[in-house]
């Protein structure tokens, strides 16, 4: 009986592992390196979507381009005073 519960043990700290694509995760989220290639590789997808969204037509691709950098400027102030306000809220207390 103790024999089986420590198999299982062990097959469950096999499975808890840490993969090649956790690691990947955690070096793209933590790394200055990794922030600046996310980045890089987001502008290009959304701008490869703008152009084949776009079809050929350059005042649709600076329309649909316009909007999306609007909307991003909209959310990251939204985000940057909700941050702000919170860390004024637990300086108070």
């Amino acid at each position: 009986m103790k024999k089986s519960q420590e198999k299982a043990r062990k097959k469950s700290d096999e499975l808890q592992g840490t993969t090649s694509f956790h690691s990947l995760l955690v070096f793209l989220r933590y790394n200055i390196i990794g922030k600046f290639i996310s980045i890089v590789l987001l502008i290009t997808l959304v701008l490869t979507l703008n152009t084949l969204f776009a079809t050929n037509d350059l005042e649709k691709f600076a329309l649909i381009t316009g909007i999306e950098l609007v909307i991003i400027m909209i959310a990251g102030w939204t985000w940057f005073l909700i941050k702000r306000n919170s860390n004024h809220e637990q300086d108070s207390e």
